[in-house]
């Protein structure tokens, strides 16, 4: 997020009290000292962390493009704003928490996301095409899609979202759910627009 007096509050006030209250530490690179350029210690911190909270807010190319760069390793990303209407194209499929200027309501949403990152911490690590043995590799899908699944109160998807949502081809999600019957099963998802049902994934409850 920019470091400007505009968002201080925002960040003061809703998200690091958010995380704290989750039990989360959060830190912005404007609070700590260090010796390397800005720039060279945003990449390093977001390769450290373990979530990273962005606020969007104001269509910031700086964040966009740091975004980009979580994304693109894998990271677990909340993403924030106050208004739908500065979600990118690009990004509007993605979940976020839209606050409408009001801080209580950032603070209370964002809280909820924190603490489900916390107490399921196994569920974080996705290493975008890690050369691993194809059990490590089925592991990371299925910590992935539980993950975001988990993460957004769903209990399926369709093969169509997944592929256009984490870049896993529909053959890759098949293959979980055959070589893991206990924890996925094939669904089929109502598509509100259309009135049409599409196959995908589903979480098997723990009973």
């Amino acid at each position: 997020m920019p470091f400007s007096e505009e968002f201080k509050d925002i960040y003061e006030l809703g998200i690091k009290a958010a995380c704290e209250d989750a039990g989360a530490s959060c830190e912005r690179v404007d609070e700590q000292l260090f010796l390397e350029n800005i720039p060279d210690r945003v990449y390093g911190q977001i390769e450290k962390a373990d979530v990273i909270v962005s606020e969007m807010s104001g269509r910031n190319p700086n964040v966009f493009y740091e975004v980009g760069y979580a994304h693109g390793l894998g990271k677990q990303v909340v993403l924030l704003t106050s208004k739908v209407a500065d979600i990118p194209f690009d990004l509007r499929h993605y979940p976020h928490v839209v606050y409408e200027g009001k801080i209580t309501r950032l603070k209370a949403d964002l809280y909820k996301k924190i603490l489900w990152c916390t107490e399921h911490p196994e569920l974080l690590t996705f290493q975008r095409g890690a050369q691993a043995k194809p059990e490590k590799e089925l592991e990371s899908l299925d910590r992935k899609i539980t993950n975001y699944l988990a993460a957004n109160g769903f209990t399926r998807m369709s093969f169509e979202r997944i592929e256009r949502l984490m870049q896993v081809p529909e053959a890759q999600v098949r293959k979980l759910i055959e070589e893991r019957p206990k924890r996925f099963r094939y669904a089929l998802i109502k598509d509100k627009d259309r009135k049409q049902s599409k196959p995908g994934i589903g979480l098997i409850s723990a009973s």
